[in-house]
């Protein structure tokens, strides 16, 4: 919250109460921590160490294998934190702040994307983990993330304007439509390096940058993990560059260059671990930090797109108040 509100001409969005962002701050906290722990789930393997829905091998709490409990802390943090979290976001929007339809679209979204992904997870389960349940719930879980990114920025500093261009933070010139632009072809990364989990890929290149001393595998599981490093480069190349506009000293507010910092220096360690990841013989404890990384990069995305299209002095909310979406 700190970094969105750095050398800024407005401390906080007007009339947004400092204990209504202090919930949304902790609400994407609780997101990230389960997408990540779900990330822990699937590379230690542990999908079915509850083999039942809702329950755990028909009781409340489950028994004393790691599997299980891995499992169970996952569905525990979702059921206990996670969802009330996001429906208590939801209703206090609804009834405290009516007024901002900026934050009642995304918080009312956040609340379907939270009952989506607990019923595709129950599902996935009781389905015995199909690949692409798997895949669709670790999508409706990273879509939950940037949701839950963007309330809590908007929260912070604003409606965002989409027609507006003086009056962004991400100023006039076409910065805010790339740092969106940026922020969906991380997120394409992240479903491309879930595909490669879910289809059994993550074992077929045992080498880096190559795969296998191939530039371009023949052999299918092959083909599918090079194509997530290929995605990475080409889409990779452009986040970077994106970034580089957002580091522009002089042309972009202290906020916006300390967020575009901070998803550049986990965008490289994201790379750097993936690499690690091979080089090591797949280390489950890498892996892991590997999609939290990941995850990591997208909040931050998400996060710099928000930032760049909301006011960014009094005159934006002047031009928020007369746009469709408005404060």
């Amino acid at each position: 919250m700190a970094i969105a509100q750095a050398s800024s001409p407005m401390p906080q969005a007007r009339g947004v109460s400092t204990w209504y962002r202090n919930l949304a701050l902790l609400t994407a906290l609780s997101v990230f921590a389960l997408v990540v722990l779900g990330g822990v789930v699937r590379v230690t393997g542990s999908g079915l160490g509850c083999p039942d829905w809702p329950l755990c091998y028909g009781g409340i709490l489950p028994p004393l294998q790691t599997e299980a409990i891995v499992e169970f802390s996952h569905r525990l943090l979702a059921s206990a934190l996670v969802g009330p979290l996001v429906l208590a976001l939801c209703v206090a929007a609804w009834i405290f702040h009516r007024d901002k339809g900026w934050l009642l679209v995304p918080t009312t979204l956040a609340v379907v994307l939270t009952l989506g992904q607990a019923i595709l997870g129950g599902a996935t389960v009781l389905n015995e983990l199909p690949a692409g349940a798997v895949a669709a719930h670790l999508a409706l879980g990273e879509a939950l993330l940037g949701c839950m990114v963007f309330i809590l920025i908007t929260a912070c500093v604003g409606p965002p304007l989409f027609g507006s261009t003086a009056v962004r933070r991400g100023g006039s010139g076409a910065f805010p439509k790339l740092a969106v632009a940026s922020a969906l072809a991380v997120y394409g990364i992240l479903l491309t390096g879930s595909y490669v989990a879910v289809s059994n890929a993550t074992w077929a290149c045992t080498d880096w940058p190559l795969c296998n001393g191939n530039l371009f595998p023949t052999e299918k599981l092959a083909a599918i993990h090079m194509a997530h490093r290929m995605a990475t480069v080409v889409l990779g190349l452009f986040v970077m560059y994106v970034l580089h506009l957002g580091l522009r000293r002089g042309r972009q507010p202290m906020d916006v260059r300390l967020l575009s910092m901070a998803a550049t220096a986990l965008f490289l360690a994201q790379v750097i671990v993936g690499a690690l990841t091979i080089w090591l013989k797949f280390p489950e404890e890498i892996r892991a930090l590997h999609l939290a990384l990941g995850t990591a990069v997208w909040a931050a995305m998400a996060g710099l797109a928000a930032l760049s299209l909301a006011p960014r002095d009094q005159a934006g909310w002047d031009q928020a108040g007369s746009e469709t979406v408005h404060a």
